[in-house]
C-alpha cells in the first residue's frame, strides 16, 4: 500500500508524468465533481498539490507525454454530459488545444500514446457506449478519425505494443456494468479493421491499466454488481494472458498508471488509485 490520497477520488483521471502519478477531477467527497490534481512523489511517498485543472469531469482521460499532460475528454457533472474539449498542461498551466469534433465528445474511453499521437478508443457519450476510434497528431493539433470497433463497448482499456499495435480489452457493452467484455482486439498500423486476439480470462470493464515490461496489466475493475480485485497481464509478443496476485481488496471507479523506477535498475511501479 502506498499513501492514500488526500481525500477520497472515485472515477478520477490517472496518468504518469515525470516519475510522478497524477490524479485529476473525479468525484470527491459528497461526490461532489472535482477540478482538484494531486500528484504524488513515489521516492518521498508524498502527495503534492498541482493547478487546479480547467474543468471538473469525471471519467476523463489523461495522459502524459514526455513532460506534459493531456486532458482528452471528459463527463461533466452527475448528469454525466460527454466533453470533448482537449487541454494541456507542460508545467506552466493549462492551456486548449483542438477539441473533438463535436460528436465524437466522450469519457470513459481507452486513452494511448506514442512520442506523437493519442488514441482515443471506444467509450461513453452522454446516452450510450461508443465504437469510434480517433487519433490526435500533437504537433499538428488535429483529430483524425480510426476504423470504428467491430461493437461499442465503455471503460475498455489499452496499450501500445512495440510495433505501433493499438490493442483494446475488455470494457462494458453498455453504460452500465451488467454486460462486461472479454472481448481484446487489435488494430496495426494502417490496418482497416480490429481483428481479435485471446480473451482476458476475466472479463470486465474499467480495471487500471498499465504496460509494464511487454505486457498490458488490468487490475480490478467491474463486472455486473461486483468490484473485483483481479489482475492479469497481455504479452504482447505471445498474444496470451497470465494472472498475477490480486490486489489487497477489490476496486472499481478508479484508473492506473505505471510510474518508472526512480532508482537505476529499479522495477516499474503500477499505481492503483481511488475508486469503490
Amino acid at each position: 500500500r502506498g499513501p492514500a490520497l488526500p481525500s477520497a477520488r472515485l472515477e478520477p483521471a490517472v496518468a504518469a508524468r515525470a516519475g510522478r502519478l497524477v490524479v485529476v477531477g473525479g468525484f470527491g467527497p459528497g461526490l461532489n465533481v472535482e477540478r482538484t490534481v494531486d500528484e504524488l512523489d513515489p521516492v518521498t511517498a508524498t502527495w503534492h498539490a498541482g493547478p487546479l485543472a480547467p474543468v471538473a469531469w469525471t471519467h476523463a482521460q489523461l495522459v502524459a507525454i514526455d513532460a506534459r499532460l493531456f486532458l482528452v475528454g471528459g463527463l461533466a457533472g452527475r448528469a454525466f454530459e460527454a466533453r470533448g474539449e482537449v487541454f494541456v498542461d507542460d508545467g506552466a498551466g493549462w492551456q486548449p488545444r483542438a477539441s473533438l469534433p463535436a460528436d465524437a465528445a466522450r469519457g470513459g474511453a481507452a486513452v494511448v500514446a506514442s512520442a506523437t499521437t493519442i488514441y482515443l478508443v471506444g467509450g461513453a457519450s452522454t446516452t450510450a457506449a461508443l465504437a469510434s476510434a480517433w487519433a490526435y497528431d500533437v504537433a499538428a493539433d488535429r483529430w483524425d478519425r480510426l476504423p470504428d470497433l467491430p461493437a461499442p463497448r465503455s471503460h475498455p482499456v489499452a496499450g501500445l505494443a512495440p510495433d505501433g499495435t493499438i490493442i483494446v480489452a475488455g470494457g462494458l457493452r453498455t453504460l452500465d456494468a451488467s454486460a462486461p467484455l472479454a472481448e481484446v482486439l487489435a488494430l496495426a498500423p494502417g490496418a482497416a479493421t480490429w481483428p481479435p486476439r485471446a480473451p482476458m480470462p476475466t472479463a470486465r470493464g474499467g480495471c487500471a491499466a498499465g504496460v509494464v515490461d511487454g505486457e498490458l496489466w488490468c487490475a480490478g475493475g467491474e463486472a455486473g454488481t461486483r468490484a473485483l480485485a483481479t489482475v492479469e497481464a497481455y504479452r504482447f509478443a505471445t498474444d496470451a494472458w497470465r494472472t498475477l496476485p490480486p490486489l489487497p481488496e477489490a476496486r472499481a471507479g478508479t484508473q492506473g498508471a505505471v510510474v518508472d523506477g526512480a532508482q537505476p535498475g529499479a522495477e516499474s511501479t503500477v499505481a492503483v488509485t481511488g475508486g469503490c
